[in-house]
């Protein structure tokens, strides 16, 4: 009985661990194609449902990306195509510092993850679908291999969190 106890007890803390944050009302990736990301690809991603409409949002974009990406930053555009307003966010994303080292976490160095807040959004009625498109002079990027967003309730950005 003892063992089953230290067992459960471990097992419980091991799932409030793993509990996902939440702040965050919509984490989703969207591959980009192994030939690169064209200026012409955009990245899409459907809001749920007219919930999350109304309300204020810490915006953060996420990059996974190979050693094989050529430069240290990125430029991006984050389209609301249904809204009133053609305006649209342009971030700025340094992925690496001035020597070359990445920025975010990696793996036997080949692969990286980055993540960066990307401001306040306000998502109107009319906003159900976010698009990302790269503002990169070259025309196809190659080694970036998902890009990401992620909504949460204002003040409640963790970077680094729940990848």
């Amino acid at each position: 009985m003892r063992h089953f106890k230290s067992f459960f007890i471990t097992a419980m803390l091991f799932l409030l661990i793993g509990c996902k944050n939440e702040a965050t009302v919509y984490h989703q990736y969207r591959t980009v194609s192994s030939q690169g990301w064209e200026r012409e690809d955009t990245l899409s991603f459907a809001l749920p449902d007219s919930t999350l409409a109304g309300h204020y949002y810490q915006l953060e974009i996420g990059l996974r990306h190979t050693e094989n990406y050529a430069f240290r930053d990125i430029w991006i555009a984050v389209l609301r195509p249904h809204s009133s307003s053609t305006a649209y966010d342009t971030i700025h994303l340094e992925l690496a510092d001035t020597e070359g080292k990445w920025y975010g976490e990696g793996n036997a160095s080949t692969f990286y993850q980055f993540q960066a807040p990307a401001g306040t959004i306000y998502l109107a009625y009319t906003d159900t679908l976010l698009q990302l498109v790269h503002l990169m002079k070259t025309p196809c990027l190659k080694g970036i291999t998902d890009a990401g967003i992620r909504l949460s309730l204002t003040g409640s950005i963790d970077a680094q969190k729940d990848k």
